[in-house]
């Protein structure tokens, strides 16, 4: 006969080491927080009702079975509030975890108000009913304390996100199911297992269902919580830490009804999604971060998406001149108070710019990307946006590469600038008690940007042929070219990059990929300065791109634009993060 004890040795701790092993890469310092604010609010919350009904008879133990009693209960069925909590934490983050929070939030008041309080008053009958039935000390004894139990609690976490698990049913849904179906399961073993019919009792069911609905509940207040301030900085100022001051910023940010916000700053980040729907590395790479760097991240790719395509679509010279002046004026707007070039602010500031003299020349997509970036600007550097501009001049004024000092200058403008960007939003989102990346933040730009500047490297090597045909550029140095006259005239004149010979093209390409390679072996052990929870998402996000070299080198013939399948990519992520990555963290 099983004890209380090896019911969890035999059938929960084991589960949540398996789920351990599975979530690693994804849970992060955010997460274990969160993971721990639960777990003690559910014990904190337990024990009244455990001790109430052990008291009243509702529940008896055999002192045989149990390792010990504290008040009227056995320490086993503290360790099951626990167990049970973060073994549905971690299948819940699972499911819930990937979509950016600002997504869910329902800015329609009536239907904001009507999802809110429905619900609530179902609850408070529900509650009312409970309370007759333990008062009554029928046979619905325990029915009625486990709705008295769970119904205040859950009116109070639907009163905050309610609206934001609604957003998010079908993976809410199959988070809350699994467990339950799992516990009814070792219930249902154990009552076997003592030699009862092995029949589940509604009640019993209804407990499962009701728990793990909290404790997924739970979760959906932290994460709207979370996805309020990493959406709105300016109103909820406070990084992640483990202080007080943050977790009533999150009580402030729980109460607080997003239809009483700014749409239009989700708006934005809704158009900067759209814009990136068309780039898959950019695309999978951000699913690999918490949802604060995520959110940065999908501001900072789209602007570098947008502004790309602004200055290499077939518009006019002259606008496009225009528009990179305006730029220019942006920025220098944006960072006009810093006092140097890596200068950033720790606290939100609001940037006042007078959005209408650019209204009159920049698309509505284009605006929507400068607000977007104008809005997390704070805490991040001008210099890389200066370079990234300084880029797209050189593409205007179809500058030649003449040698790879001309190489290695041009791919820090267009790329080692966004590597600089990402570890800056790195270190402001990742918290405000961590001061080790910022006293490492030198060493790490410096190391950031030959991660951009190799990630570009392939990206030259994959587009020779698309960059002379749509383009008539040429990113390889024209002092490595076999015939530099002649091969400069047919790729960006002629624009038939073909004519070059499938050798040619395969013994440029693997020049270039060569480079990318040197860059990647000097800068990838910096990796191993991150937080090990960033680690893992940071090769992964580099490999994704880098997996290209392959397709490339594999190919007979050169391919025209070299890409990855889904499938590929998948292999790449799960290969790094659950594998290649351990080399750096230990």
């Amino acid at each position: 006969m099983l004890t209380y004890l090896g019911i969890h040795l035999s059938y929960t701790i084991p589960i949540i080491g398996v789920l351990t092993l599975i979530t690693r890469p994804f849970i992060n310092r955010l997460e274990i927080f969160k993971i721990g604010c639960i777990t003690a609010a559910a014990v904190l919350y337990s024990v009244p009702l455990y001790n109430y009904y052990v008291y009243n008879g509702v529940k008896t133990y055999s002192p045989e079975s149990v390792l010990a009693v504290i008040g009227n209960v056995p320490v086993e069925e503290y360790m099951l509030v626990v167990v049970q909590s973060v073994l549905t934490s971690l299948w819940a983050s699972m499911f819930v975890l990937w979509s950016t929070p600002c997504l869910n939030f329902n800015y329609d008041k009536r239907s904001y108000q009507l999802i809110r309080w429905l619900p609530i008053t179902l609850l408070s009958t529900v509650t009312a009913a409970g309370y007759t039935m333990v008062v009554s000390a029928q046979d619905k004894f325990y029915l009625g304390c486990v709705l008295l139990w769970a119904s205040p609690a859950i009116m109070i976490m639907w009163y905050g996100a309610g609206n934001f698990f609604v957003k998010k049913i079908i993976p809410s849904s199959i988070a809350i199911a699994g467990p339950t179906l799992y516990m009814c399961w070792i219930h249902w073993m154990t009552a076997k297992n003592h030699n009862n019919s092995g029949v589940l009792a509604l009640e019993e069911l209804l407990f499962f269902f009701v728990t793990n609905l909290m404790v997924v509940l739970a979760g959906s207040c932290y994460d709207k919580a979370y996805g309020m301030i990493v959406t709105y900085s300016l109103d909820f100022p406070h990084q992640f830490s483990v202080s007080w001051r943050f977790v009533r910023q999150m009580l402030r940010a729980f109460a607080n009804s997003e239809y009483s916000t700014p749409s239009a700053v989700t708006q934005d980040i809704k158009t900067s999604i759209k814009v990136l729907n068309t780039s898959n590395a950019f695309g999978t790479s951000n699913y690999l971060f918490h949802a604060g760097i995520r959110l940065d991240l999908i501001i900072l790719y789209a602007f570098c998406r947008v502004t790309d395509e602004m200055f290499d679509n077939r518009t006019d010279e002259k606008k496009k001149k225009l528009k990179l002046e305006l730029s220019k004026q942006f920025i220098s707007e944006v960072f006009a108070d810093r006092k140097s070039d890596y200068d950033v602010k720790r606290t939100p500031q609001e940037v006042n710019i007078d959005w209408k003299k650019y209204e009159s020349v920049f698309t509505e997509v284009e605006l929507s990307s400068y607000r977007a970036v104008s809005r997390i600007a704070f805490f991040l550097p001008r210099k890389p946006f200066e370079e990234l501009f300084a880029g797209y001049q050189w593409d205007l004024e179809f500058r030649l590469v003449r040698n790879e000092n001309d190489l290695m200058l041009y791919t820090t403008y267009v790329a080692g600038s966004i590597g600089a960007l990402c570890l800056y939003v790195m270190m402001y989102r990742y918290g405000n008690d961590i001061n080790d990346l910022v006293d490492k933040a030198d060493y790490l730009t410096k190391y950031a940007y030959k991660i951009g500047q190799g990630l570009q490297l392939v990206n030259i090597a994959r587009d020779l042929v698309t960059d002379s045909e749509s383009l008539g550029r040429c990113y390889f140095p024209a002092e490595y070219m076999d015939d530099e006259k002649e091969d400069l005239r047919i790729l960006c004149q002629e624009k038939n990059p073909r004519s070059l010979g499938n050798k040619k093209l395969k013994k440029y390409s693997s020049k270039m990929i060569q480079l990318a390679n040197k860059q990647q072996f000097e800068s990838v052990g910096a990796i191993k300065c991150l937080p090990q929870d960033l680690i893992g998402s940071v090769l992964a996000s580099t490999e994704v791109y880098r997996g290209l070299i392959k397709i490339i080198q594999s190919c007979p013939i050169y391919p025209t634009r070299a890409s990855l399948s889904n499938w590929n990519k998948l292999l790449i992520v799960l290969n790094t993060l659950y594998i290649k990555s351990i080399q750096y963290i230990f």
